[in-house]
């Protein structure tokens, strides 16, 4: 045999996987109370209820501790693994704490708790903690608007009130219509 010299290659060819950035997300945003309940959970990765309430101990436990004069950025390998952060602020009687990547901007994430709690407050007039206990969904709803799976989507305040007003008026008008008798004649086959 003769070597063609054309440049392809038909022996068997190494294959490289392709580079993908790696994605900064957040683990976690926690909303707990100064005893320790929390009152809002979303977890952003799947963990089961023993490792949920681990973090949940955990993450009060480094927060509480805390003066308030210190900084707001915690890191803690044992919540999530090696490469994680607890960032935080404490409002009146609750904890507002997102564990993300190290790779996340502390000021950004710092921001987004920040515009989280002016929504609320633009949502409840002058939230309080049992806003947040008889208004779950609500709550949750609005931070799904700010935040789905673990990536920060929304930082606009006025833009999430005003998408979750459409959502709720949505809502409203699917329970009229379920609840409205429907006008039908009688059917003949």
């Amino acid at each position: 045999g003769t070597s063609r010299g054309s440049g392809f290659c038909f022996g068997p060819v190494d294959w490289v996987a392709p580079s993908y950035t790696v994605v900064n997300m957040i683990r976690c945003f926690l909303v707990i109370n100064n005893f320790g309940k929390p009152r809002l959970m979303k977890f952003y990765e799947r963990l089961s209820n023993e490792e949920r309430q681990r973090v949940i101990e955990s993450a009060y436990g480094l927060v509480s501790k805390r003066l308030d004069d210190l900084c707001n950025f915690v890191e803690d390998d044992s919540l999530f693994g090696g490469e994680t952060q607890l960032i935080y602020r404490h409002f009146a009687t609750l904890y507002f704490i997102v564990i993300c990547d190290k790779a996340e901007s502390e000021l950004g994430i710092l921001d987004l708790i920040q515009v989280y709690v002016e929504t609320l407050d633009k949502s409840f007039e002058n939230v309080c903690e049992l806003d947040i206990i008889f208004n779950q969904q609500k709550a949750g709803l609005i931070l799904d608007q700010m935040v789905t799976g673990g990536l920060v989507l929304e930082t606009n305040s006025q833009e999430i009130v005003s998408k979750y007003k459409e959502l709720e008026r949505n809502m409203k008008q699917q329970e009229r219509e379920l609840k409205s008798p429907v006008a039908s004649s009688p059917r003949t086959f």
